[in-house]
């Protein structure tokens, strides 16, 4: 762990040939290793002109590209008075030479590029990722670096989210993989993140239920815990299609401009409004299968998020803050304190437009007295913040978006406009089309049956392709690996329907969740038959012969690498998983050029040649399969290594 520590880095340095490490405030060389070249560049730069040093470490940037070199100084941020930028490039272009950290570098215009020295990165870099392992990649946000001994923020992240008694949709699906990732990326960030699946388990959505269980339910069910929880989702849809001519009625009266109170104070309008009052009151009998209810579903989903690899620190829900009416007491307290509510045709509502807000007229108590979906968001926000006392809080919902910002206008309105900043909403395009159905029912285990089942059928179908021995065992991994990745790779792209999702999984051409799997697991096959690297320390790994590697493209390979930890920080910033995403395909498609030539070569032999040639590739692919791996756990997907047997053409 020579280079772990800021003592131990300035000594590995120091033993290699390099100069101490410049000190600068942005600079975090203990994650970063371009960061390292960036304060060798910044200190060569403030010796040549007369800025202040801020000035001078932010005007360099990382290239957007390999092709483009690797630092980038961007002549107008040193913001020199009377020097034009084209004319000062030429000059201070003389002035850098090539030395042991760069090449020569070149004008661009406003620019001047910088490539790093292969020969020095690959003795610093290398050593660099063996140190860290699983921990490369991980990063202080910018304005803590300066903080390194405070505590970490406490986020929460709420993400998933079904419905108790409606089935499991595309969008929760989405919600589901993107919120993952959210997660882990806050952990990355040295965060302390809290996990919390925020059930919908209450609403009159549960009074409906409640309804049909008393007319069809059979106590029988609960004998087949199996079977109990798509038994409640099936009888909740029958139920919705007994509602639906009321609904139907109802919203032809609002065409026409009538009064509904009429209609939703009979049939089964009224039923279903009645039997969720009785929750909200307490009854014994509602609140006892409330409460079977919700312990079968969190039971199902524990077990199922365990085979996309999640689980949740807490379970929570509207009934939370409906069950313990403290927290809801204090906010309605002071809607009706500041005057932000008022009373409208019986129920308690916020104009929003009245508090300067263009996000129209929300209730936030219906007429017959109960709690709406605004007032429970709100009072969970402040309940939270007494059990948990959080930094920040993010909510990974699909579209919502309105929902959302009245939830952060209403605090502020409230006078905590301290608490509104923590909260943030992440949305994500809804996927379009019809998700695949198995069964009358839709859950989330049928959804990931089905990942499965098509990988499965791949694997059967080619063999050549998937040399596995344990075809079924890895199905299941790659077929939820593959949907992972493709869901993420929709975040902002069109909204595609799961079936079309779920088609192109078995396909391993082009940028696939497949695809990447199998790179990987090519590299393994690699690895496996050179031979793992000695990477006992970090001076071993940085005095292996690497003449071999210095050229492309071997030498893109290893700048590409090196790029990881700005890269999980610029996915960070936006919360983008397909900044990450892009950037793994980026460094497969740069390994499989280093594979095929290695492949063609032909360097076999136990001559002293082949085996320094073989040592020097060992580090290098265990340094890219570190990267694929971290880069694949930080999305969610689980890396197979194992199981394939000789691919040598993928």
């Amino acid at each position: 762990m020579a280079t772990a520590s800021l003592p131990g880095l300035q000594a590995f340095v120091a033993d290699i040939g390099l100069q101490p490490i410049p000190v600068f405030a942005e600079a975090d060389v203990l994650n970063s290793p371009i960061d390292i070249y960036h304060s060798y560049l910044a200190e060569r730069l403030l010796a040549l002109v007369e800025c202040d040093p801020h000035l001078v470490y932010n005007s360099i940037q990382p290239s957007k590209t390999i092709e483009d070199g690797d630092l980038d100084i961007v002549l107008p941020k040193l913001k020199l008075d009377g020097i034009k930028p084209k004319e000062l490039a030429g000059e201070l272009l003389k002035k850098f030479l090539t030395d042991a950290l760069f090449t020569a570098p070149f004008k661009d215009g406003i620019h001047i590029r910088f490539c790093l020295s292969t020969k020095t990165l690959l003795q610093l870099l290398l050593p660099y990722i063996n140190d860290r392992k699983s921990t490369y990649g991980n990063f202080t946000p910018l304005g803590l670096q300066a903080q390194p001994d405070s505590a970490p923020q406490k986020v929460i992240v709420e993400f998933s989210s079904p419905n108790a008694a409606r089935e499991f949709t595309a969008a929760h699906l989405r919600g589901t993989i993107i919120g993952a990732f959210v997660a882990n990326i806050y952990e990355a960030a040295g965060c302390s993140v809290l996990r919390v699946n925020y059930l919908g388990d209450w609403g009159k959505n549960l009074g409906l239920l409640g309804v049909g269980w008393q007319k069809y339910g059979s106590e029988e069910a609960f004998n087949e815990p199996g079977h109990l929880f798509r038994y409640m989702h099936e009888l909740y849809i029958k139920m919705e299609e007994e509602l639906q001519p009321e609904q139907e009625a109802r919203k032809q009266a609002r065409t026409d401009g009538q009064d509904t109170s009429v209609l939703e104070s009979q049939g089964l309008f009224a039923e279903r409004d009645a039997a969720f009052k009785r929750m909200e009151d307490g009854e014994v009998e509602e609140i006892a299968f409330w409460k079977k209810l919700r312990d079968i579903s969190i039971e199902y989903y524990a077990e199922t998020y365990a085979r996309l690899g999640i689980k949740f620190d807490e379970y929570s829900g509207e009934s939370q803050v409906s069950l313990n009416s403290e927290a809801v007491t204090e906010v309605e307290s002071v809607l009706k304190e500041k005057d932000i509510w008022e009373e409208q045709n019986g129920a308690w509502v916020i104009d929003f437009d009245k508090h300067g807000a263009k996000l129209g007229t929300a209730t936030v108590r219906d007429r017959n007295g109960s709690t709406s979906y605004l007032l429970r968001d709100i009072a969970t926000v402040f309940d939270r913040l007494k059990t948990h006392a959080f930094d920040k809080m993010v909510y990974v919902v699909c579209e919502q978006d309105v929902h959302f910002r009245q939830v952060i206008k209403v605090v502020e309105l409230m006078g905590r406009v301290d608490v509104a900043n923590k909260l943030q909403h992440v949305t994500f395009t809804r996927p379009s089309g019809p998700s695949p159905h198995v069964g009358s029912v839709q859950l989330l285990g049928d959804i990931l049956d089905q990942c499965e089942k098509q990988m499965h059928e791949a694997i059967i179908a080619d063999p050549e392709k998937y040399p596995i021995e344990d075809g079924e065992a890895v199905a299941k991994t790659m077929g939820i690996n593959s949907m992972v990745i493709q869901e993420l790779s929709s975040r902002k792209g069109q909204g595609n329907g799961l079936l079309g999702a779920f088609s192109v999984l078995t396909l391993s051409d082009g940028e696939t969740g497949t695809s990447l799997q199998l790179c990987y697991a090519r590299l393994c096959s690699a690895i496996a038959k050179i031979g793992a690297p000695d990477a006992s320390s970090s001076e071993m790994i940085a005095q292996v012969e690497y003449a071999t590697l210095l050229e492309p493209p071997w030498s893109n390979l290893l700048r590409l690498i090196s790029r990881y930890p700005d890269t999980t920080q610029a996915a960070f910033e936006k919360l983008e998983p397909g900044t990450i995403l892009s950037y793994l395909f980026r460094v497969a498609e740069e390994l499989t050029l280093c594979l095929d030539a290695a492949d063609e070569d032909g360097a076999d032999g136990e001559c002293s040649a082949a085996a320094s040639k073989h040592a020097a590739r060992a580090v290098l692919y265990e340094g890219v399969r570190q990267v694929l791996e971290n880069g694949m756990r930080l999305l969610g997907a689980t890396p197979i290594s194992k199981w394939l047997g000789e691919l040598s053409s993928l």
